[in-house]
């Protein structure tokens, strides 16, 4: 037993930046600590260790390294020196798991890369404005969302005072956490798709995450409330991608538009969103509130956040059984795991995405 273990840390509960990267400190600590035991206890073949904490610790702090920002004041220069000193833990704790191991090859490999976060684009006000999206009468989403504004902003006042959190435990003891919750939800979320009417609803948009977006349709015979037959599919699904494309034309903003399949395959496509898209190759994030009062534009309800994810990570392979120093000239995120496969001698699957790095396997 590993006492005292922490999975994460949840970067938007956090005011202080200080705290945020010395607990994530902690959390990439425990982390190896556990991969060392588990080496010990088991001797693995394979060993897959995932670090999370530079994910976020970059959503809020991404404006600390990046050159075009300049961190003046001596707060921003101590998070900045933290930074710095996480960097070399981390570095430190990835040597000690590769000492333990002692693999034959080491992949290091980020999901994505990162960047600046230039704006935020409201997928659902983009559908709603473009009838496509209906909400219960009565409702004013506009007021909701300015109330909301005014909620966001004591919060992060509260939380900068640092007494956000005493009133919070207040008012959980006076209510209950789950039904001061689903008050919240119900009345001032605006991205809880609560305040739908799926009557008059043809298309909307979900927070999966904020870094990748999508539509799905109001299919009749997929959706609780589906009101778009089969034989519309097509019809609707092209007055979304059109909506979308026109919205980047109105912004000046590059907008990708992926249909499912060309993404996705395999006997789950039809639970996948019906529309992917992507603006400014990552740089724009989305959300799904109502009521903004413009399509692109900043998410003023937690200016915190600086950084965002861009489709370009990294990829360093080390070891004795590296096959080659030169490095490939392209590498894909679907390459790695055929790659793990023909180095153990497992046959590589037809129908995976992805093929071996050669100059690594030789």
């Amino acid at each position: 037993e590993l006492k005292h273990y922490r999975l994460d840390v949840i970067e938007w509960a956090y005011f202080d930046e200080a705290h945020l990267v010395k607990d994530a400190i902690t959390v990439a600590r425990r982390r190896a600590r556990l991969a060392l035991k588990l080496i010990r206890l088991m001797e693995p073949d394979f060993l897959f260790l995932v670090f999370t904490t530079p994910d976020r610790i970059f959503h809020p702090l991404w404006s600390l390294v990046d050159p075009s920002s300049d961190p003046s004041d001596a707060g921003k220069e101590k998070v900045a020196e933290l930074l710095n000193r996480y960097w070399l833990e981390l570095d430190g704790l990835v040597s000690k798991v590769i000492e333990a191991f002692r693999p034959g090859l080491t992949l290091v490999v980020s999901d994505h890369g990162f960047g600046p976060k230039e704006a935020t684009f409201f997928t659902n006000e983009c559908l709603r404005r473009n009838g496509l999206l209906g909400i219960k009468k009565g409702l004013k989403p506009q007021a909701t969302i300015s109330l909301c504004h005014l909620m966001a902003l004591a919060y992060n006042v509260l939380g900068k005072a640092g007494i956000f959190y005493n009133l919070y435990s207040l008012a959980n003891e006076a209510v209950g956490l789950r039904k001061l919750w689903s008050c919240v939800i119900k009345y001032f979320d605006m991205a809880s798709l609560t305040h739908v009417d799926w009557k008059s609803t043809y298309a909307f948009s979900c927070a999966h995450t904020p870094v990748f977006n999508h539509v799905y349709l109001n299919l009749a015979d997929r959706e609780p409330d589906g009101v778009v037959p089969a034989s519309k599919y097509e019809e609707v699904r092209e007055a979304v991608i059109g909506c979308l494309l026109d919205a980047g034309k109105e912004y000046g903003v590059r907008i990708r538009v992926h249909r499912r399949e060309e993404v996705y395959s395999g006997p789950y496509l039809h639970m996948a969103p019906d529309v992917l898209f992507e603006v400014n190759d990552g740089s724009v994030e989305f959300n799904p509130s109502l009521g903004f009062p413009y399509l692109l534009g900043p998410y003023f309800t937690d200016p915190r956040t600086t950084g965002t994810h861009r489709p370009y990570g990294i990829f360093l392979a080390y070891g004795p059984d590296l096959a080659s120093n030169s490095a490939p000239s392209e590498v894909s995120i679907y390459d790695v795991m055929p790659t793990v496969l023909e180095y153990y001698g497992i046959e590589v699957p037809e129908d995976v995405d992805g093929k071996p790095i050669r100059p690594v396997l030789g």
